[in-house]
């Protein structure tokens, strides 16, 4: 293939070879710090898993690049020599990190070593996203975290690498105009975008569309088209008069785009610190906006050397401490999750402050370690020279260093098989709520015959001409009410309960409607949601609107309990109190919340569900507030009106 088709303008000749984009390393540690802050003190930073789409967007651009500038200088893309650089670069410090956290999951036991086989073997075979797809895991609501759940997106990338270059290649071979050359990862965005809104439209779930490769691949094809777009970036000329020339951009032009770069990088706080995961349109429009934000400062890098604006971005982004970070951001990114998921299973899943800076503190040390030790030799000198170095470093350059790194490797990946043999295949929540019900998760226990049931409400006024009003109580919940399904059944034996995982209100309330409308629901309707998204002042009111509209039923709201990083439980708990504010003629809180304030030995791991003594307090706190609620509508039949909260 001839060295035409590989640039465009330029001679590589007249380029500079040993170009280094200064300034790269900086946007990785922003990248990376958004993503640590967001799992570790989601508060500071609700939007902080756009840093993956950063990263995505940086993989997207240099991988093209750096093949565009091989192209240049020796005519061919050697794809096999580029995946094995790849492998060297990523491989060790992912073995090491899987085989310590895996023998680590061991000696802590439970909750940490479920879906651990399926776990190794994704990110092993670089499919963990798509395993994690097909298991249910919900990136937005882990209550109980699985350990190597970041291996979604090294899934991502590592299957770019593997098929991006071979698409490359091909185009290549047969567009030889650039123009259309460039379209392909613009069709490839676009289409990326199109599948993510078709599977929100089809009901899959936020996390179908998060974990992706087809429709989270946006970020990676906004990246490419950006090398496409300037394809000499990684050898720029080396004579400054050039640049026009190559469209680097000078005077106005060059002015222009250090000034986008900037306004970019600046807006990367608000749309961090604003966008979270329940923002409306977060996958894919927010993601796809920090992506573009990402292109903007990686252009402005590659802006005209002369321009002051651009000169002074690439050094604010080239501040030792940034630089550090970003050279280190892949140890960062691949310790931080599994130290911070060890920690949640040792010390329970409500971590203090404390706890959470020295899971940071340990990420940076041991990443520095691994970059020192590890990525950095094997990257330089391949894997067996790197192997015949740490033996030697730990017993000498003795005959026995071989002999000594197996050893060690041998206890770790025997941590390694103990841990994958005896893990659990329910964490606790799950045996919780398989206790209480069927398999599937769902109770639906129908209330007793119509005489026992009208007993626990007021009696119909005799010669009444209006229609009967609706009697006894029905329980809608979730996971929670299902697990304490047997309590509610001996504390409110009247009640009708219809309760299944994963339930939400905005699914669940077209059929609470209908069945409201077929004179199904109890005149108490008791709803426990709070668990699984967030609720809202709107969706709270359409539930008022749609069954109280005409006063005669009540509607009793149960708080949630959930760990820190579940932050909308409180958002949800809160919107609960406001609606009963409101709406107090038809709407009143049991706040199971409350109750469980301060006890976490009423919750198993994951900080959301009760265990045995949990269980019971719950079901006390909504059978107390369902009395309550009879017995003010006993205190005033001729008054239906009358606020159904306390006082």
């Amino acid at each position: 293939m001839q060295d035409h088709v590989f640039y465009s303008s330029v001679d590589p000749a007249e380029g500079d070879r040993r170009f280094v984009l200064r300034g790269l390393d900086g946007l990785r540690a922003i990248a990376v710090t958004l993503v640590v802050l967001y799992h570790l003190f989601p508060a500071i930073v609700p939007g902080g898993a756009m840093g993956v789409d950063i990263f995505f967007v940086i993989s997207g651009y240099l991988i093209t690049a750096l093949l565009l500038r091989e192209g240049a200088y020796t005519g061919r893309m050697n794809i096999v020599q580029f995946w094995i650089r790849r492998a060297r670069r990523l491989l060790p410090a992912m073995l090491v990190l899987i085989i310590t956290v895996a023998s680590l999951a061991f000696l802590i036991g439970g909750d940490v070593q479920v879906g651990l086989p399926r776990q190794i073997i994704g990110a092993l075979t670089f499919s963990s996203n798509w395993l994690y797809i097909a298991s249910g895991n919900d990136y937005f609501a882990q209550t109980s975290p699985e350990l190597l759940t970041n291996f979604w997106s090294l899934a991502v990338e590592e299957q770019f690498y593997i098929l991006w270059p071979v698409v490359l290649v091909l185009v290549f071979m047969f567009v030889s105009r650039w123009s259309r050359r460039l379209l392909v990862p613009v069709v490839l965005g676009v289409l990326s975008l199109l599948t993510a809104e078709v599977l929100g439209l089809l009901g899959a779930g936020a996390s179908r569309a998060y974990y992706g490769t087809d429709s989270h691949l946006f970020g990676l094809m906004l990246g490419v088209a950006l090398a496409l777009l300037i394809p000499w970036s990684m050898y720029p000329p080396v004579d400054a008069r050039l640049y026009p020339v190559v469209g680097f951009g000078n005077g106005w032009q060059g002015l222009l785009r250090a000034v986008l770069g900037w306004a970019c990088l600046v807006a990367m706080y608000p749309l961090a610190v604003s966008m979270t995961d329940a923002t409306a349109g977060m996958m894919p429009w927010g993601l796809l906006l920090a992506s573009v934000l990402s292109v903007g400062v990686i252009q402005a890098l590659l802006a005209d050397v002369r321009n002051p604006l651009a000169r002074l971005l690439r050094a604010v982004l080239s501040f030792p401490v940034f630089v550090w970070i970003g050279r280190r951001s892949y140890g960062i990114y691949l310790w931080h999750w599994p130290l911070a998921v060890l920690a949640h299973y040792l010390f329970g899943p409500n971590l203090n402050p404390w706890i959470r800076g020295a899971v940071v503190v340990l990420t940076l040390i041991i990443a520095g370690l691994s970059y020192m030790f590890i990525e950095e030799p094997v990257r330089r000198h391949g894997f067996f020279p790197s192997l015949r170095s740490w033996g030697s470093a730990m017993v000498g350059p003795a005959k026995t260093a071989p002999i000594a790194c197996l050893a060690v490797a041998t206890l770790a990946v025997a941590g390694t098989v103990a841990a994958v043999r005896t893990a659990p295949e329910l964490t606790e929540a799950e045996q919780v709520v398989a206790a209480a019900g069927p398999g599937s998760g769902e109770i639906k226990k129908p209330a007793p015959a119509a005489s026992s049931a009208s007993a626990s409400a007021e009696p119909e006024p005799s010669g009444s001409a209006t229609p009967a009003q609706p009697q006894g109580v029905s329980i809608i919940g979730d996971s929670v009410t299902v697990a304490s399904s047997s309590e509610l059944s001996k504390q409110l034996p009247q009640a009708s309960i219809d309760a299944a995982v994963s339930r939400t209100l905005v699914k669940e309330l077209p059929e609470l409607e209908r069945q409201a409308d077929a004179g199904q629901l109890g005149r108490i309707v008791v709803i426990s949601l709070n668990t699984n998204s967030t609720l809202t002042a709107q969706q709270l009111d359409e539930v008022v609107d749609r069954l109280a509209h005409d006063k005669q039923r009540r509607i009793i709201f149960v708080t949630g309990v959930a760990p820190t990083g579940l932050e909308w439980v409180a958002s949800s708990n809160a919107e609960v109190h406001a609606a009963a504010k409101r709406h107090p003629e038809v709407v009143s809180v049991a706040d199971w919340a409350q109750a469980a304030a301060g006890h976490p030995e009423y919750l198993v791991s994951d900080g959301v569900h009760p265990e045995a003594n949990g269980q019971a307090v719950y079901a006390k706190v909504i059978a107390d507030e369902v009395a309550r609620v009879q017995k003010s509508l006993q205190e005033h039949p001729e008054n239906p009106n009358a606020p159904a909260h306390a006082g």
